[in-house]
């Protein structure tokens, strides 16, 4: 990963450098690629960093050679490790071995299983040069070299082969002579170190910053209104604060509340500026709001009718009277020349015209009355339980209309009709909104069974006055609700007479005998 560097911006506060979060996250980032560099990814290995140039002494310390490879170490650095504390502590060679440190100037080596050796002597000391391109990877038991990470994974490198150093992010090598150097570019900053971080970008959603004071900020306040607060305060009071656009102040909490109370009517604000603002007097407890024109006051239900400006209350006594000026545009008090000023105390008031309710109702109370004619001859009133049409002259009581129909209906809504005289037509009754009674041309039609109001007590038709004829279906008689039988032999019966194509029939309804009536064709 390459470092991250954190955009201060070109001066503070001009909106272009990096947020803290951005920053935090940059920093973050730095810094696990650091520890994961030289630590095990949360925790830098402790201790002292050993590098190509510094001079240290080490302690203590295994090195397992399975894991590292240790080159150009000369001798003089090797002669406090004993030959014990290797795992192997000697070489050999042709057949003869070698403790690290014994002397031979002349060893029997056996190199019968050699190729390619030099052609020349092979006495005396073996250099280098003298072996160089003789002995093949092949006829070495060891002919690699192994490099394992951090992660376990390895790397087999062959003799003769090249080992690539790679820096990375920040990190530079460079190898002179025997000597490799890694080079960082700047210091390395360490848990407990106290370093001054410049350029860096710290990734908010990857770190966290924490206890960091506010003289570390370059922006440690914020003002509102006239008070500068340090971050970490609490107000609860800001002065000379102006809110500007859209939107809504909530105060539907309990106890909260907005004031606007100003000390004299001369204390308040340029009224053009602040147009549609509400404000208080406390010195005269007068509410106001502005206008473009300047601030119009808000009539209270205290208020007297004098505070309009059309209202002129000079001279005013009892018994004076407002009367409009069309010449001054305004009311003017005058004294009282003529009429009632109180029509309470005014037992009898008259209308000089029509009486006009400008969409207002009349209200009576229970048993008063509107009362028409001079005798008091008709009357319309509610005694508290009934509504009440009283005729209560000699003549009749007319109902008229240049309608179609005269409708008496169920409730205020008219959802329903009880009875319908309908114009030049029929008179129609109704039970729970359903037609039962029409009268027609030749009389009445009923919707319905048409029965007494009591058994055995009402007849249809008299001696005197009887139906012209009676058709019906079936006929049927039955005396069995009275509470006595017939004349005759006093018994009671249920029979019903039926119409045959050529014969009447007669049935009983109780035994369910049938017959058949005996005419005699005239």
């Amino acid at each position: 990963m390459a470092k991250q560097t954190i955009n201060i911006g070109s001066v503070p506060n001009d909106g272009t450098g990096s947020t803290l979060r951005e920053g935090g996250d940059l920093i973050n980032d730095n810094f696990n690629e650091i520890y994961t560099a030289i630590g095990d990814g949360t925790t830098l290995t402790s201790g002292t960093f050993l590098t190509t140039t510094n001079s240290e002494t080490v302690q203590n310390k295994t090195i397992d050679g399975t894991q590292n490879t240790l080159q150009n170490i000369p001798n003089s650095a090797l002669d406090s490790i004993a030959n014990s504390a290797l795992t192997n502590s000697t070489i050999s060679i042709g057949g003869i071995t070698f403790n690290l440190g014994d002397t031979d100037a002349t060893p029997a080596i056996d190199l019968s299983d050699a190729t390619n050796y030099p052609t020349s002597s092979l006495t005396g000391t073996i250099t280098n040069a003298q072996l160089a391109g003789s002995i093949e990877n092949a006829k070495l038991s060891n002919s690699t070299v192994s490099i394992v990470a951090d992660d376990s994974s390895a790397q087999s490198i062959s003799l003769g082969g090249s080992i690539l150093f790679t820096g990375g992010s920040g990190i530079t090598t460079a190898i002179s002579g025997n000597e490799i150097t890694f080079s960082t570019d700047g210091s390395i900053v360490t848990e407990t170190s106290s370093d001054v971080l410049t350029n860096k970008t710290i990734n908010g959603p990857d770190n966290t910053l924490t206890n960091i004071a506010n003289g570390s900020l370059a922006n440690s306040t914020i003002t509102l209104g006239s008070d500068t607060l340090n971050l970490g305060d609490t107000s609860t009071t800001i002065t000379g604060l102006s809110l500007d656009g859209t939107g809504t102040i909530d105060l539907t909490g309990s106890g909260s509340k907005a004031r606007f109370n100003f000390a004299g009517f001369g204390s308040l604000p340029t009224a053009a500026t602040y147009e549609g603002m509400f404000a208080y007097d406390t010195t005269g407890q007068v509410p106001y709001v502005a206008d473009a024109g300047g601030w119009t006051r808000i009539q209270t239900e205290n208020d007297s009718i004098s505070v309009h400006s059309d209202v002129n209350l000079t001279g005013i006594a009892d018994g004076y009277i407002l009367q409009w000026s069309s010449a001054q545009a305004r009311f003017n008090v005058v004294a009282n020349a003529g009429g009632v000023s109180d029509i309470v105390d005014d037992t009898t008031p008259q209308l000089g015209g029509n009486l006009d309710t400008n969409g207002n109702d009349i209200n009576f109370g229970d048993n008063d009355k509107a009362v028409f004619g001079a005798g008091t001859d008709l009357q319309i009133y509610h005694d508290g339980t009934d509504s009440i049409i009283g005729d209560v002259a000699a003549g009749n009581l007319l109902l008229t209309t240049n309608g179609t129909a005269v409708k008496i209906v169920k409730g205020v809504a008219s959802s329903e009709t009880i009875a319908s005289f309908n114009e030049d037509s029929s008179v129609d009754l109704y039970y729970d909104n359903s037609k039962k009674f029409e009268t027609t041309t030749n009389g009445i039609t009923v919707t319905g069974n048409v029965l007494p109001a009591a058994n055995d007590t009402y007849d249809l038709g008299a001696s005197g006055n009887v139906w012209a004829n009676i058709y019906t279906g079936d006929l049927n008689l039955s005396n069995e609700a009275k509470e006595q039988g017939n004349s005759v032999d006093g018994t009671k019966g249920n029979w019903t007479i039926q119409e045959g194509a050529e014969d009447l029939f007669l049935i009983n309804n109780n035994s369910g005998k049938k017959y058949k009536f005996t005419l005699e064709e005239i």
